[in-house]
């Protein structure tokens, strides 16, 4: 999670699953049809949001070695600093999509489905690929830029957390196939296996155009 200036790189490792997650079409018809859908989705973050005075929302679409969270802790402190807000008055919204869709699964998700060697991620502790979501909760004790850059704690402190319903059945898909199950079950394996707290919104885009219904200003999250 810490800054590397061997970003490009990194980021240049992933082309190929790039090639297979073309989705803002999917997610364009996603958010078009929302309200037509039978299924029942969590809309109670729109209340969080509306008791905020401020509000940002990030469009996480890659994980960038988990820029985006450092991005939210600099909101909330910054607003702070300057302003002298508290946690309450401050909203901040990630809505995870495309190939930073990961971000939103637990360590399970990320063990049993080698997410780390899929993206070529490693454990800043260990330096080994990851074999547990890096950016989701810090390990017990942490200090620094663990405990305060993880998605956990960054929740404690209002952060909503959304996931896009089209690039999680995406990923979903593609890991199916690459473990050769039958690709319904991991699906609802996967949505069953979210962070805590992490609510999951038709798509990536229709989050993104929501949160900014409701006010909140907009950021990239890379």
């Amino acid at each position: 999670m810490t800054h590397n200036p061997n970003r490009r790189t990194f980021l240049s490792q992933l082309g190929a699953v790039a090639a297979t997650m073309t989705l803002d079409r999917d997610e364009m018809r996603a958010a078009v049809h929302a309200g037509s859908a039978d299924e029942t989705w969590d809309t109670s973050w729109l209340d969080r949001l509306a008791s905020a005075q401020y509000r940002v929302v990030f469009n996480t679409s890659e994980m960038a070695e988990g820029n985006v969270l450092s991005y939210v802790d600099e909101f909330l402190s910054d607003f702070h600093t300057v302003h002298g807000t508290t946690d309450q008055q401050t909203r901040p919204v990630v809505v995870f999509r495309r190939l930073g869709t990961p971000m939103a699964f637990n360590d399970s998700i990320w063990q049993r489905y080698a997410v780390g060697e899929d993206l070529k991620t490693r454990d800043p502790v260990t330096n080994a690929i990851a074999t547990r979501n890096i950016y989701w909760k810090p390990r017990e004790g942490a200090t620094g830029w663990e405990a305060r850059y993880g998605i956990e704690p960054l929740q404690r402190r209002g952060l909503i957390s959304l996931v896009c319903n089209v690039a999680m059945t995406n990923w979903a898909n593609r890991m199916a196939e690459r473990v050769k199950r039958d690709p319904e079950a991991v699906r609802k394996e996967v949505r069953e296996n979210l962070i805590p707290g992490a609510i999951l919104v038709p798509s990536g885009i229709y989050g993104l155009i929501r949160a900014q219904n409701a006010g909140c200003a907009y950021m990239p999250g890379t």
